[in-house]
């Protein structure tokens, strides 16, 4: 009687003990989703869309250039927030910290965002601290990765502290144009 006691709590134990290994080993070896898989495909694929976008440009005609001497203009250096927006009526900029994977990550849905939007894209690294002091340090900016979408001005439109995905940054950029 004792023995078929124990059979009888102990077989359904190995089972589930059977079972559960099975789940455990499926659950890590199956494959990402495909959206998420492949960090790099995410960038060819961009690179790959701008450069369509290059090429596809109609050829304007050739005006006959002046040669400008940088010596010659004394106007105050733009920084690149200034520079960015004097070509882009919108700017997404993302400030980052170089070899994180997560602002690797953030850093790719940003651009895709910019590009779905048909917006500017300025990534910044926050350690090179001479590029972004004064705009971390004007638009409170503290941690990164950090969003922010500008109207030419510039007027902050849009900011955000940590991840966001492409499709939230391109409907921000979108409204922001609109």
């Amino acid at each position: 009687m004792a023995s078929q006691l124990r059979l009888q709590v102990l077989l359904p134990v190995a089972v589930l003990a059977v079972l559960g290994l099975g789940v455990g080993a499926f659950a890590t070896t199956r494959n990402a989703p495909s959206g998420t898989s492949n960090a790099d495909a995410i960038a060819a694929r961009i690179a790959a869309k701008q450069k369509e976008k290059q090429t596809n440009k109609p050829t304007e005609p050739t005006k006959p250039s002046t040669p400008s001497n940088p010596a010659t203009h004394s106007g105050p250096k733009q920084t690149p927030l200034e520079s960015a927006l004097t070509r882009h009526r919108v700017l997404v900029v993302l400030f980052y910290a170089p070899g994180a994977d997560y602002d690797a990550i953030q850093t790719r849905e940003t651009r895709a965002g910019a590009l779905a939007a048909h917006a500017g894209f300025l990534a910044l690294n926050v350690k090179q601290n001479g590029q972004i002091a004064a705009l971390a340090a004007q638009y409170d900016i503290r941690d990164a990765p950090a969003t922010v979408i500008f109207e030419r001005g510039p007027a902050v439109v849009y900011r955000v502290t940590g991840y966001l995905d492409r499709d939230a940054i391109a409907q921000a950029a979108a409204n922001a144009g609109a």
